[in-house]
């Protein structure tokens, strides 16, 4: 009886040490403000732990190692291959510089893709697992702007995280 019962113990401790909760299962919209007036608003998805699961293998992609980053920075993943890892400061500060990709709705041209480096830097709350940044900052360095007969120029604006 004691065998049985100890048993059935370390199964459970098993069972529950190997459970993680998962932050990729909600939605987020990144929404950049330009100086402008215009608005891009992305749904994606953002990760902070390694997933091993066959389950999130086509939501991971660019080979990033997720284990080098844990506790220390996001995976963000939102439309069109903008996938990039934002960083966390001491001082909750998200920081990102990436190449980036706008599809739709860029401000300056009618159809096509707007693309270039981007740098992100905003002030992050976490609330549990879910994470917010109202007020951020960013600089897009559009590098495709001559095929719209335009020099490459810098586009400032404000950003925000939300859960969906």
């Amino acid at each position: 009886m004691k065998g049985t019962l100890l048993f059935f113990i370390t199964i459970l401790i098993i069972f529950l040490t190997s459970c993680k909760k998962e932050i990729g299962k909600m939605e987020y919209i990144l929404s950049f403000q330009f100086q402008s007036g215009s608005t891009i608003d992305l749904t994606g998805r953002i990760f902070e732990k390694d997933r091993k699961s066959k389950k999130y293998k086509d939501q991971i992609d660019d080979g990033y190692w997720m284990k080098e980053i844990e506790k220390k920075g996001l995976y963000l993943d939102f439309a069109n291959d903008n996938t990039t890892i934002a960083l966390k400061s001491p001082d909750n500060i998200l920081i990102c510089n990436d190449h980036w990709e706008f599809w739709k709705n860029f401000p300056l041209i009618q159809s096509g893709h707007a693309e270039g480096d981007i740098y992100l830097e905003g002030s992050y709350t976490q609330k549990g697992r879910a994470y917010t940044v109202e007020n951020g900052t960013f600089e897009f360095y559009w590098r495709n702007a001559e095929v719209f007969g335009m020099t490459d120029t810098i586009l400032k604006g404000t950003w925000t995280l939300k859960r969906k």
